[in-house]
Parts: structure tokens; C-alpha cells; sequence
């Protein structure tokens, strides 16, 4: 079975003493494209029999050394006529020793599922203000008057001459308490609100594309494949 490997444009290209010779810029039908050098750049054609192979780092390999490749005079476009065989993902196939290889890529869909948030409505916390009549208790101290007359203890003391026979108004100050209502605000408790997440599972379905592939042998060769197999199925 012929080894295949795999050739797009940036890929290193080595010489089989595995000194580096430049990088792919172009991949043909028959030979590739390579870039040597930065600074002065010089084209290079080499044949795809010259490849060896490719490695796991997308390294190719050539069939001879470094030097070797710098003196077949491949700095000059090849003489016959070549078209770019670059697929539409970017890669060229080819078979080690020269041999076209066409691939046909084959596509399908596969299903992903993506999660977005979404508004589920919202949950009201109404508070009213409540008017009532409350009454309470609170003692208080008046005072009163209590007039006494009291006779003399002495009926023959003499009175005094400045005091004796005066009008005149005396006045006892009375003290009470009167109560005024103050009010004043204080926490009776709250009303604590949790969010919980749950988990639950849903099922999601979509249509899917994918490609299928058909083949018409149209050749002289498939024709008569076929009619001999129809030949055999009569008999």
C-alpha cells in the first residue's frame, strides 16, 4: 500500500540530512512551490517524487540531502504546464512516488446544545401600611389642696398689729402631670425571600444536514462491469 501524505502551503520543507531548505508557498499537480531564504528569497520547484514523507510536526522530508536538491536545478519553473490542485479546506493529497490522489470531503452536522438565561416572571413582596387605635395604661401623680383652719393653741396671745386685719390673696401653687403620646419605629421581624436553583433536564431536537456520496462510473471500463454482471444475473 503506498504511504499517503498530506501537503498544504506553509508547511517546512527538509532535506533527508534534515537540514531545513524553506516553506511551501504553493503546492501543484506535480511539484511543489518552496521559499528559501528571508531576507533575499529564492524559489524553489521540486518534484512530489523528490518527497519522502511528512511527520507528525508537519515537517516534509526529501528523498535526498540539502545540498543535493540546491544543485538539480530546480530554481526554474518546470516546462509543462500545471494547475493548482489545492482542495477548498487547503490541502493537496498525493501518493509518495508521484501518483494523483483526488479526496472528496464529506460534511455533516452534529447537534450542540448552548444554555441562555431567560426571565420566568418575578415573585411580589407587597408592603401596606396599616392603620390602628392602640390604648395604654400610664399612671399619674396631681396634686390637691386640703384647707383645715385650726383654732389657736394660746386663746390670750396677742396678734400682731402689721398682720392683724389685712385683705390680701394667698396663692398655693398645685402641680400635676399631663401625658403626651410619642411614637417611635422598631423592627417586628422581616420576611426573608431564597431562590433555589433547580435542576431538571430537557429535550432538544434540531434537523441536521449531511452529505452523501454517489457514484456514476460512466467509463467504458464501469459500463462493461456492469454488463457483465447484468449478463451473469440472467443466466
Amino acid at each position: 500500500m503506498e504511504e499517503r501524505v498530506m501537503l498544504r502551503t506553509g508547511m517546512d520543507v527538509y532535506g533527508a540530512d534534515g537540514d531545513k531548505i524553506g516553506s511551501i508557498i504553493e503546492v501543484y499537480d506535480n511539484y511543489i512551490m518552496v521559499e528559501k531564504g528571508f531576507f533575499f528569497p529564492k524559489d524553489y520547484y521540486l518534484p512530489i517524487d523528490a518527497i519522502e514523507g511528512v511527520d507528525s510536526d508537519d515537517r516534509v522530508y526529501l528523498t535526498m540531502v540539502k545540498d543535493q536538491v540546491l544543485n538539480q536545478g530546480w530554481d526554474a519553473v518546470p516546462d509543462f504546464t500545471a494547475t493548482t490542485t489545492t482542495t477548498a479546506a487547503g490541502y493537496t493529497d498525493v501518493a509518495a512516488g508521484g501518483t494523483d490522489v483526488t479526496r472528496v470531503p464529506i460534511y455533516e452536522e452534529d447537534l450542540s446544545a448552548a444554555k441562555r438565561p431567560v426571565s420566568r416572571g418575578v415573585v411580589r413582596i407587597e408592603k401596606e401600611l396599616v392603620t390602628e387605635d392602640r390604648t395604654m395604661t400610664v399612671p399619674v401623680t396631681e396634686e390637691r389642696v386640703r384647707v383645715t383652719r385650726v383654732e389657736a393653741a394660746d386663746a390670750t396671745a396677742t396678734a400682731s398689729t402689721a398682720d392683724a386685719f389685712q385683705e390680701g390673696v394667698i396663692k398655693v401653687p398645685v402641680s400635676g402631670e399631663e401625658i403626651d403620646v410619642q411614637k417611635s419605629a422598631r423592627l417586628a421581624g422581616e420576611v426573608v425571600v431564597e431562590k433555589e436553583a433547580v435542576r431538571k433536564e430537557k429535550q432538544v431536537g434540531g434537523t441536521v444536514r449531511r452529505e452523501e456520496v454517489h457514484v456514476d462510473d460512466a467509463t467504458v471500463a464501469g459500463s462493461s462491469a456492469q454488463s457483465s454482471e447484468s449478463a451473469g444475473k440472467g443466466a
